[in-house]
């Protein structure tokens, strides 16, 4: 029987699954808007209507809207709940929930000290030290933000769609160019943050495990790389969950 229902809220895609004694059920993935118009009853929510959630959100208007849900028990990621990594060192009150259950879900499959390189909207790390020292990490727009950015903020530049291809540094068409900026640029900064955090972490090598929507980008492009278990950041809220 399911003890709890697991939610990862993110900005564009909402997951979720079952959880009983042998861990994840299938896992459901909704469109965050669509699930915020839904009220916060369908998929999973609309099928057990009883049953209590976990979650990690990182949009404040849908944990309003979970919080309002009647006949729901509903709790959420925090620092408080977390437990094996310590957090003094950083002001959790502004690290987001996603952050933190991927801090957790890395304790699944490797010791301290690791790096976890999260690729969605936003492009975010979390490092952990070789004591078990939640360090802190760093946050920048995903390849698509920088794109929609682009767009929106000058008057010519096309909105360009995603490739999972390397592009060259010389494009010769507008939309080429776009391509080289955003994709190289965006992987020369993650290796930079890669190769800084290591050094504060005092570790010339560790685990860096990608998750997210746009991993298998980062994964084909930058060295060292480790693909992290499916729903690697949703495995993190069913843990903190268990220990809370």
């Amino acid at each position: 029987m399911p003890r709890f229902i697991a939610l990862n809220i993110g900005n564009t895609h909402t997951l979720a699954a079952l959880v009983d004694a042998k861990g994840l059920g299938r896992v459901q993935r909704l469109a965050t808007a669509a699930f915020a118009a839904s009220g916060c009853r369908t998929g999973l929510l609309a099928a057990h209507p009883t049953l209590p959630c976990f979650a990690a959100c990182v949009v404040p208007a849908v944990a309003a809207r979970l919080r309002e849900l009647p006949r729901r028990r509903v709790a959420f990621v925090t620092a408080a709940a977390i437990r094996g990594v310590d957090l003094s060192a950083v002001d959790t009150r502004t690290v987001g929930a996603d952050r933190l259950a991927n801090l957790v879900a890395a304790l699944e499959v490797t010791a301290p000290p690791y790096i976890v390189l999260d690729c969605g909207t936003a492009v975010t790390t979390v490092a952990v030290d070789a004591l078990a020292r939640f360090r802190g990490g760093a946050i920048l727009p995903g390849r698509r933000l920088w794109r929609r950015a682009l767009h929106e903020h000058t008057a010519q530049l096309p909105e360009i769609a995603l490739s999972d291809s390397r592009p060259p540094a010389l494009g010769t068409r507008t939309a080429e160019a776009i391509r080289a900026g955003i994709d190289l640029g965006v992987l020369g900064a993650v290796e930079r943050l890669l190769i800084e955090t290591r050094k504060e972490l005092g570790v010339s090598t560790c685990p860096v495990f990608a998750v997210g929507g746009d991993h298998a980008y980062f994964l084909s492009q930058v060295p060292g790389l480790v693909a992290a278990p499916a729903n690697f950041t949703l495995r993190g809220v069913a843990r903190i969950a268990r220990d809370h």
